[in-house]
């Protein structure tokens, strides 16, 4: 927002800071400020385990401020997600701009780009795929993110399907099956788990090639044989008959 806009001022005490004042802010930076910490603070503690109270603390301001701005914790958590589910839309778009016409690819490319969010956003990946004890999931705005976000998987499973790659069938059921892998993976590299055989989550980054060509492999109308996937994916396989 401009300049030209009120700021809140604050004279009492902080209880994050005693005597120090409270901040002052514009009115949409105090709501981005409130966004930005709550999302520090589910990242720190897996989930939104905080009050309005101690968010506004946090930031510096009273709680009356936090909700001039939401109404309650559900209406600041919603506002995350949706959020969250720009972000990773924008990340899939940035990764399919850079893939080729290929709908297999592309399939792939979108597994690789999930799991990039995940690890570059763990606050909101674990907001957005959480379930919360506040909401009803036939009303939950989170649901109709998630399920919009699904659709753009579903659509690259029909190309696929299309062009003779993937085999016939409810394209949505399919979408289901192959994101339980890579949604997998994401949740356990972000947890902080370490896959075998590497000292750092990092390294095995690459690994979700293999994950997005496993999961789909048994749905391909030319399936590589085990032989073929053994070769290319466990080079330490006993391949003797």
């Amino acid at each position: 927002m401009s300049g030209s806009r009120n700021i809140e001022q604050h004279g009492t005490t902080s209880t994050a800071s005693k005597g120090s004042r409270k901040k002052a802010y514009h009115h949409n930076d105090l709501r981005n400020a409130l966004l930005a910490e709550a999302l520090k603070l589910i990242a720190e503690r897996g989930g939104p385990v905080f009050s309005m109270r101690e968010l506004a603390s946090a930031v510096g301001v009273t709680h009356a401020s936090a909700y001039r701005h939401f109404s309650d914790k559900a209406a600041l958590l919603d506002a995350l997600t949706a959020e969250g589910f720009r972000i990773l839309a924008a990340c899939q778009e940035e990764e399919l701009e850079g893939s080729s016409d290929d709908p297999l690819e592309r399939l792939n490319v979108l597994g690789s780009a999930y799991l990039r969010f995940a690890l570059e956003n763990k606050g909101f990946f674990s907001l957005m795929f959480t379930a919360r004890e506040d909401e009803d999931p036939e009303q939950s705005s989170r649901t109709l993110h998630n399920e919009q976000a699904l659709s753009t998987l579903v659509t690259c499973i029909k190309d696929c399907q299309r062009a003779g790659q993937i085999v016939e069938g409810d394209a949505i059921r399919i979408a289901g099956y192959i994101v339980l892998a890579t949604h997998g993976l994401a949740v356990y590299l972000t947890q902080g788990h370490h896959p075998l055989g590497s000292g750092k989550a990092a390294d095995f980054f690459p690994g979700i090639n293999a994950v997005n060509e496993l999961s789909v492999a048994p749905l391909l109308v030319n399936p590589p044989s085990p032989r073929d996937i053994a070769r290319r994916w466990f080079p330490q396989a006993d391949l003797t008959d």
